[in-house]
């Protein structure tokens, strides 16, 4: 897999969020694994509680067991993971995994959660089709949400954002301030409504320059696209998306950490732009 999609929620997101979970899942699905003729096997893994104990749902197929676990998921479950197999040419052969959708707690209470997708994409990341379907999944998954924060990343999968890592600052500090200081920026960056009005509104960010497509959530939050495709987000474009965000961006100094080479970050204070 090489292109991660993220959306965090926090108690201030709007609406319920089992059926937040559920209209992910479901999205998700439509818009990346459509066909089930192009995965040898589909899992589902479902626990409900973060103690243990609870319901748990854990079968093969999703196609074929889409109603549990869609119930599952309106209980707003602790763990949620739906795995995609590739086909192998050998029945001794590595079944690899080629998607995976979930969510999952942040914390052990509820009160933050993390929705994401994982796909592999080779060469489409530079496809302008594949790249709009991405910010559409997440207009029509996160519509009436509002969520904390939203990412999209190529060759990232760390819970921890490259923003959160150059600046050294702890993920629970960043989740708890997530409404006040927006955790990071990446090709598309989903800021929530708090932000989105000091930011100004979808016109005043669209005449900035810095993005190709501004999309707005009828929770009042933004959909942020730097590029038209993933492949052409280069250093350029991530220093154009840094400046528009500086505003509400957390201030300090950045700085490189030689065990996360592939970080991408403008190495400057955001405070003093």
């Amino acid at each position: 897999m090489e292109v991660h999609i993220e959306a965090t929620l926090d108690e201030r997101s709007a609406g319920s969020r089992g059926d937040a979970f559920a209209r992910w899942f479901r999205a998700a699905v439509d818009s990346f694994f459509p066909d089930p003729s192009a995965f040898t096997d589909s899992s589902i893994l479902v626990d409900e509680l973060f103690e243990g104990g609870g319901e748990e749902l854990r079968t093969k197929g999703v196609w074929d067991n889409w109603p549990a676990l869609e119930e599952s998921l309106r209980r707003y479950p602790f763990w949620s993971d739906l795995t995609f197999h590739s086909p192998v040419d050998h029945e001794y052969d590595t079944i690899d995994v080629v998607g995976r959708v979930n969510g999952t707690y942040l914390r052990s209470d509820g009160s933050y959660a993390a929705l994401s997708v994982g796909t592999a994409a080779g060469e489409r990341i530079g496809e302008p089709e594949f790249c709009t379907r991405i910010v559409d999944f997440l207009a029509e998954a996160l519509d009436g949400t509002d969520p904390a924060f939203v990412r999209v990343e190529h060759l990232n999968f760390s819970d921890t954002t490259n923003l959160e890592r150059g600046l050294r600052r702890a993920r629970r500090k960043s989740l708890r301030e997530s409404r006040s200081y927006l955790r990071g920026y990446a090709w598309v960056t989903g800021v929530p409504s708090e932000l989105a009005a000091r930011l100004g509104d979808r016109q005043r960010l669209a005449a900035t320059g810095a993005f190709y497509r501004v999309e707005e959530l009828s929770s009042g939050g933004l959909l942020l696209q730097a590029t038209e495709t993933l492949a052409g987000y280069s250093d350029h474009a991530m220093r154009g998306i840094f400046t528009a965000l500086a505003p509400v961006l957390p201030p300090g100094i950045p700085r490189e950490d030689p065990a996360h080479p592939q970080m991408r970050l403008v190495l400057e204070d955001a405070s003093g732009v």
